[in-house]
């Protein structure tokens, strides 16, 4: 697996930062635009991102837990983010759990003139899909507007569109039907465009159990390998030559480059009617959190912890460190989880704290707020290193 690490790595070294052949008009605007949701915040993001820089590009990440289409573009109002944010550019980054606005698709494009804008989503679309509030036909015409929104808004800036589709879910939580029509529409919306896609699917395999796990996000050693493979593809498209080590993608079934020419199918009203600007959010069934309560007390057991091997390496002097507990009785009768995830301060002036020393099996009795509500934690550095989790919004101690 290291080898072929190594070699998808050194790939992207022979990248000419140019970004050549096929992107013609846009030689001039260097840098990529990445944005992701849960499915990057880990391993995944962390190991593409890596390879982008190692090729030379000029990245800026953006990846938001939980986001969608609704929450990139400005035809939509703002959106928060609450279940993990993290943005990273040449010079900065920054992780955490909450920012009050995920950042807009159109002013990142405007303030960074990428050449090209990768996008990975999906997931928080299945709900919208399969929603029992509108016909079928509306719920796929509604995908396919959003997406058809987001290739319009990076066409529109002189950018090329590459999307990565959703990897291969757990069929006790996604039925494979549902996985492939969302596939399907990303791809013929995306290929409308002019646009590259690169089917996850086809090269991955969710075997974890369900529901021991969400069914959903892989752990480490699965997200690096499929982030390689779609490194390696991803490489091609900018116009590096395929490592001898690696098989072209390019060639493979999961690697499907969709002619600009491509008919277009029948319009429909549906599909012709732009929304309105800022338009309403989701509703609660798609693509957002479902409303949690605002206070819950908890006797929970510590089950995992984000660990801090250095202090002194922190880039701010406060850090929360992410706790998943399991809920050993709910004093209150109000959360519907038999998990939670608590975002703790471990770290106050550079010092650690009483909660970074808590023992994996300890239990205690808490009151816990949503994250969200202590805004001035946004600018504490965030410790998490678990495994991603988007079902619930992160809480935290209830402040006296």
């Amino acid at each position: 697996m290291e080898l072929r690490f190594l070699s998808s790595i050194l790939l992207w070294i022979l990248v000419a930062s140019s970004l050549p052949l096929g992107l013609g008009a846009t030689e001039k605007r260097r840098g990529i635009l990445y944005l992701g949701d849960s499915l990057s915040i880990g391993a995944f993001g962390q190991t593409f991102d890596a390879a982008m820089r190692a090729g030379g590009h000029r990245v800026h990440t953006v990846v938001a837990g939980g986001a969608s289409p609704y929450y990139w573009l400005k035809n939509y109002q703002p959106l928060p983010c609450t279940i993990g944010f993290w943005e990273k550019t040449d010079s900065t980054e920054r992780r955490v759990a909450y920012v009050r606005a995920v950042p807009k698709l159109e002013d990142l494009m405007d303030e960074g003139k990428p050449a090209v804008v990768v996008v990975q989503t999906g997931i928080n679309l299945y709900a919208t899909l399969r929603s029992k509030r509108r016909a079928k036909e509306e719920n796929i015409a509604t995908v396919r507007s959003l997406i058809d929104q987001m290739c319009q808004s990076i066409a529109s800036r002189g950018a090329v569109s590459y999307w990565i589709l959703p990897p291969h879910s757990h069929e006790a939580r996604y039925p494979k039907e549902l996985q492939d029509e969302l596939a399907s529409i990303m791809r013929e919306v995306v290929g409308r465009h002019g646009g590259t896609v690169f089917e996850s699917s086809e090269v991955t395999r969710f075997v974890d159990p369900y529901p021991a796990t969400d069914g959903i996000h892989y752990g480490p050693a699965e997200a690096r390998a499929w982030a390689q493979r779609v490194s390696g593809h991803f490489a091609s498209f900018v116009g590096s030559t395929p490592s001898s080590t690696e098989p072209a993608l390019a060639e493979s079934p999961a690697a499907r480059a969709i002619p600009e020419s491509r008919p277009d199918p029948a319009p429909t009203a549906a599909s012709m009617t732009a929304p309105a600007p800022l338009a309403p959010a989701p509703a609660a069934d798609e693509n957002v959190p479902e409303d949690i309560p605002a206070e819950i007390a908890l006797r929970v057991r510590l089950e995992e912890k984000s660990e801090i091997t250095n202090v002194s390496e922190l880039d701010y002097a406060n850090a929360l460190g992410l706790f998943e507990y399991s809920v050993v009785k709910d004093l209150r009768g109000n959360f519907p989880h038999d998990r939670i995830r608590i975002a703790q301060g471990v770290v106050f002036g550079r010092r650690l704290t009483g909660a970074a020393r808590v023992e994996i099996g300890s239990e205690a009795e808490l009151v816990l707020v949503p994250l969200s509500r202590y805004q001035n934690l946004e600018r504490w550095q965030m410790f998490d290193d678990l495994r991603p989790n988007a079902e619930i919004p992160i809480y935290t101690p209830k402040l006296n």
